[in-house]
């Protein structure tokens, strides 16, 4: 009996020790990690920023009210506000701002993706050339993971014709010009290190 619970016992510290340092699990599970690459990063994440801001101004896709009057519904299933404000007590008063860049880049990534996906799903030529064209610009140029997601959005429709549902395309495309700022703001000082 002794014999067989120090073998379990063995067996078990060592799936212990090779699941925490990455060499067993199924395949797939070991998550890489995440970091910017390229040089034009930060002026692609400003492009993306403008174009948000710039299809925002866009009376037509928001007619029959005033998309600036709208609250922004903003994406919060991902943890980018708190994996991307610095861990400094002080921020204001230290150069350094410290933050974890693996987390923080993963958060935004999943964020461009749901973003990607949401727009794409409105089918709307301007939005398309614009605002997604952005986001796979940003998304093949700068990040050191596969980041691109083909698989097609859930929903393909016309978007233009209901009232509720360019109502909801104003407060999301609201949510995403906050997302870009953030975005804008890491990029920023990660590739100024």
């Amino acid at each position: 009996m002794l014999p067989r619970v120090c073998n379990y016992l063995a067996v078990s510290i060592l799936c212990l020790a090779l699941c925490r340092f990455g060499v067993a699990g199924p395949v797939g599970a070991r998550e890489s990690p995440v970091s910017l690459t390229g040089t034009t990063c930060n002026a692609l994440a400003r492009s993306l920023l403008w174009n948000v801001s710039a299809v925002l101004a866009m009376d037509h896709l928001f007619s029959g009210f005033d998309c600036t009057q709208q609250n922004a519904k903003v994406h919060l299933r991902t943890q980018t506000v708190a994996t991307c404000t610095p861990l400094n007590a002080d921020c204001a008063h230290s150069t350094a701002l410290n933050i974890d860049e693996n987390e923080c880049l993963k958060s935004i990534l999943e964020d461009l993706h749901y973003y990607r996906e949401k727009f794409q799903a409105y089918s709307n030529p301007e939005l398309t050339k614009t605002v997604v064209r952005s986001i796979d610009d940003l998304l093949q140029n700068c990040f050191s993971v596969s980041a691109m997601d083909k698989s097609p959005a859930e929903v393909s429709m016309d978007h233009q014709k209901s009232f509720e549902e360019r109502l909801q395309l104003c407060k999301v495309l609201k949510g995403f010009n906050l997302r870009t700022i953030t975005i804008n703001r890491v990029f920023n000082h990660i590739l100024a290190k």
